[in-house]
């Protein structure tokens, strides 16, 4: 299967349809920078992945190449946007279309990758693994060989190999062994549970026995409950009165010891009630003489004028005498009353006056006294009406404790006789029954310590039993295990000596493509070694254990890069794609070392491989076209790209390359075209 054509517009840098038609044995393109070259490879590998790998998951500024795969440029707009790569297969032609907002038609694309894979050998994602070993890009020379970490070297060349359903096969075994090992864990597991139970059921026939008593110990306890709870039940049916009669004991006893703290209480309360008595009858007296006091009081003083205003009319009188003495006679005349009265008589009068001023302020006197000694009588009749209230308070409260206590000592039968210290001794007694009770009702309880024995004993047996079919299984998961490790180990040893024994093959190619492109002048072979079990490693070396990755120039290694990548695609054993894509393999290659590689295309292309090579130098498409062979019209192709008089990319010469004359200087019928 071989590349046909590629018809792209509006894809990358191509603004306007651009069409190439490629030849059957070799085409190469040429053109300056930025003419879209790289662009007529990415057409191809989008077509046939929907991406290009060489940007990888590369991000800026929150854009991916996703979003620079169709013309984003100025200008104007292109009349379409698609890429469409077509596939010569015998003849016939098959190809595959993207648009921008339209996906290829699945059918199709199955159709053409399995077309250009074997299905049964190709690797996972076989589309992308096919471009990555087919189109080899200048950017990527160095990167995808000599850069490349030693163990995804190997896994590079294994996966072109198409060794990859013994990693399948690898994996089944593997989840074989994981599942036997579980297995085992499984059934170790059971065994460590079934012998624990053993161990326990032994342990509960040990405390089961410890436990059991005598019968002559068994005899006597269950005389002493028949006492104790004064019934002749059989035993099986002792155990309720038994339990029953210690509850009705410990509620007693409880009782007793709530009484027994309360007793020295109330003897103090008895005494302390005989001294509130005494002091509220004083109380009383006390209140009762008060209120007569009062009273007596209160009757001396009926009728009497108050205090204040005999005093105001004192003052009132005062201050008329005042006035008359400080006036006098006028005209022989009172200046109070206007009487015609002498000069003795006047004084007489004044005197009289102050005179009864003197009986009235005596009289405010005594009635002031009189009414602070009912206030002193009221006051004190309170304080013994409150006296009289605490007694009382203070008394009935005790009287209400000691109801209580009474009640409570009349419910237990307990007369006012007893001592406290009698008390305390009954309330012992109590204790001391419910304790030995107690103590023989364990020892009843152990009469159905025997069915318990023999339920012990028939889970032990159970046990025993468990364990021997488990300790089976385990033997048989343990049996399986190692068989699944050893199918696992098989397994591995198939897939390293069947991919051994492919390198064997694939390892001297590299060697002799190395050697013909001659990357270095004083180290003429290479060595690729495979080393390490699980994880593989393909190591590059030269002279003396030397790596080439740190010793080689810029060019030298991608000369070296070149070789093996050449040797992995020739290596694709599930690849029907007989095409050998170069962008621009020759960057910072000398020209000597470029006739080698135009030398290993032209023997490549004897065995039947189509080579499409872009090249940016002129001279170099010529010496390509030149050393390239060609046997027939048609057979090789130079296509140049650069821009129309718009601007835009476009193909602007292709021409097919004609075969060498095989015979010059040869007339007539003689002369023909080799």
């Amino acid at each position: 299967m071989r590349l046909a054509y590629v018809d792209v517009c509006g894809f990358r840098g191509y603004r306007k349809p651009v069409r190439i038609e490629f030849a059957e044995s070799f085409t190469i393109i040429d053109g300056r920078n930025g003419v879209g070259k790289s662009t007529v490879f990415d057409a191809i590998e989008f077509a046939l992945t929907g991406t290009l790998s060489k940007y990888k998951d590369a991000k800026a500024s929150g854009q991916t190449v996703a979003d620079y795969i169709w013309w984003t440029g100025k200008g104007p707009v292109p009349e379409d946007r698609y890429v469409d790569v077509g596939f010569d297969v015998g003849g016939k032609i098959a190809s595959i279309r993207r648009t921008q907002f339209g996906e290829p038609d699945q059918q199709q694309l199955a159709i053409v990758s399995g077309q250009l894979c074997d299905s049964e050998l190709a690797p996972p994602a076989p589309l992308e693994q096919l471009c990555s070993a087919s189109i080899i890009r200048d950017e990527h020379i160095a990167g995808l060989s000599l850069d490349l970490k030693e163990t995804e070297r190997y896994a590079l060349l294994r996966d072109a190999l198409g060794a990859n359903d013994a990693d399948e096969w690898i994996a089944k075994a593997h989840q074989l062994l994981a599942a036997a090992k579980r297995r085992t864990s499984a059934a170790q597991e059971a065994v460590n549970a079934a012998n624990s139970a053993v161990s326990q059921a032994a342990r509960r026939i040990d405390e089961v026995r410890a436990n059991i008593v005598a019968d002559e110990v068994m005899f006597e306890a269950i005389r002493r409950l028949r006492a104790f709870t004064d019934t002749q039940a059989s035993p099986d049916r002792l155990m309720g009165p038994v339990r029953d009669r210690i509850a009705s004991l410990n509620a007693q006893a409880d009782a007793l010891e709530s009484l027994a703290k309360r007793w020295s209480e109330a003897a103090h309360a008895r005494v302390r009630l005989a001294e509130l008595e005494a002091i509220e009858e004083q109380a009383r007296s006390e209140r009762d003489a008060a209120k007569a006091a009062l009273e007596n009081l209160i009757a001396e003083g009926a009728g009497a004028v108050p205090s204040s205003a005999l005093a105001s009319e004192v003052r009132h009188l005062i201050q008329l005498i005042s006035l008359g003495r400080t006036i006098g006679l006028k005209d022989g005349c009172c200046p109070l009353c206007a009487k015609g009265q002498s000069h003795a008589e006047f004084n007489e009068g004044m005197a009289i006056a102050e005179a009864i001023a003197a009986r009235l302020d005596e009289a405010a006197a005594r009635e002031e006294q009189r009414e602070q000694a009912v206030k002193a009588a009221d006051a004190r009749l309170a304080s013994a009406e409150r006296a009289v209230a605490t007694s009382k308070a203070a008394s009935e409260q005790i009287r209400a404790f000691m109801q209580s206590f009474d009640h409570d000592r009349n419910m237990l039968g307990i007369p006012d006789t007893i001592g406290l210290d009698e008390l305390v001794g009954r309330q012992a007694e109590i204790r001391s029954s419910v304790s030995a009770a107690r103590q023989d009702l364990r020892i009843l309880e152990t009469l159905r310590l025997n069915g318990e024995l023999e339920r012990a004993q028939h889970a032990e047996v159970e046990a025993k039993a468990l364990l021997a079919r488990e300790q089976e299984k385990f033997g048989r998961a343990r049996r399986a295990e190692v068989n699944a490790s050893a199918i696992h180990d098989a397994a591995r040893r198939a897939a390293s000596e069947t991919l051994d024994r492919r390198l064997d093959r694939v390892l001297p190619l590299m060697s002799e493509l190395y050697r013909r492109l001659r990357p270095h002048p004083v180290w003429r072979d290479i060595e690729y070694s495979i080393r390490g079990d699980v994880k593989r490693f393909l190591k590059l070396q030269v002279g003396e254990n030397l790596n080439p990755q740190f010793l080689f120039s810029s060019g030298q290694r991608r000369a070296t890069g070149l070789a093996f990548l050449l040797s992995v695609n020739a290596s694709l054993a599930w690849s029907r794609w007989r095409s050998i894509l170069l962008d621009d393999p020759v960057q910072h290659v000398d020209d000597f070392r470029t006739v080698h590689l135009a030398e290993v295309a032209a023997q490549l292309v004897t065995e039947g491989r189509q080579i499409v090579c872009a090249v940016e130098d002129a001279a170099l498409a010529d010496l390509l076209c030149r050393r390239l062979p060609v046997q027939r019209s048609g057979q090789a192709k130079r296509v140049t790209l650069g821009p129309d008089s718009d601007g835009a990319l476009c193909k602007l010469r292709e021409r097919d390359l004609s075969p060498m004359i095989s015979r010059a200087l040869v007339t007539g019928s003689q002369s023909r075209v080799g």
